[in-house]
């Protein structure tokens, strides 16, 4: 996996990865703040968390978002933390035609909600592996038809006019300071992403438990990935990215 994104490319690559960092980061995400607004209140998503037994397995910085959900509403809660939630704790959700955590693409057919979430995910992952910001115009044109797909089937869920919104990122522009702001965001997630991988992998070479693998991981990542959220949602803010 890749620690960082190098920022190499054709002008023209580049600024569709910007554009497909931008679409994901931003209007993705959002998609998955309303599938979790429409299961759950923001205002008792911290008790239907622990009812459902799962906020031991969350990290400390994690917790602290769900627990700030209560006045904060989901405008922190990044990809990794909807997914989760999506997938562990809200339990109306139509699941995947084939099983959560697939590591190939839903194909066409496969649309029910668990689908589109895995799509979302996938691409998440897909962004921040790629070794340079860069993307060909093929592969650009498929990954928007697969993001057209879920704005289309979600919007027809929830009554919301996402593809008017994905319309409008697509038009939108992508200056100097977008791109720094994204390709930060996209270092940091990446890093870590591989220091929690890292931890997993030495302490289960050392024969621990679950619990004690939770407490490895939870230590050193405390704080980051809120940090990550809270700056790009001051970024959105200052530069009117709604």
């Amino acid at each position: 996996m890749a620690t960082s994104v190098s920022s190499t490319g054709s002008a023209e690559d580049r600024t569709r990865f910007f554009r497909l960092s931008l679409i994901i980061i931003d209007e993705l995400t959002q998609i998955l703040q309303d599938l979790l607004h429409n299961e759950v209140c923001p205002t008792q998503i911290y008790n239907k968390v622990v009812q459902r037994n799962y906020l031991l397995k969350l990290r400390p910085e994690q917790v602290v978002v769900i627990y700030n959900a209560n006045t904060q509403g989901y405008q922190d809660f990044d990809i990794t933390l909807l997914y989760t939630l999506l997938r562990n704790v809200c339990q109306n959700i139509t699941p995947p035609s084939q099983h959560w955590g697939v590591s190939t693409m839903p194909s066409q057919n496969e649309i029910t909600v668990g689908d589109d979430i895995e799509r979302i995910r996938l691409m998440r992952n897909y962004l921040i592996h790629r070794p340079k910001a860069a993307i060909s115009e093929t592969e650009f044109k498929e990954l928007l038809a697969i993001i057209s797909g879920i704005c289309t089937r979600i919007q027809t869920l929830l009554n919301k006019d996402y593809v008017k919104r994905l319309q409008d990122a697509e038009e939108r522009s992508i200056d100097q300071a977008t791109e720094e702001q994204y390709l930060e965001l996209l270092r940091t997630m990446a890093v870590e992403e591989r220091t929690i991988k890292e931890i997993v992998q030495i302490s289960l070479a050392h024969g621990k438990a679950y619990g004690d693998i939770l407490h490895d991981i939870k230590t050193p990542m405390a704080g980051k990935n809120l940090n990550s959220c809270i700056k790009l949602n001051h970024y959105r803010e200052s530069h009117s990215l709604q």
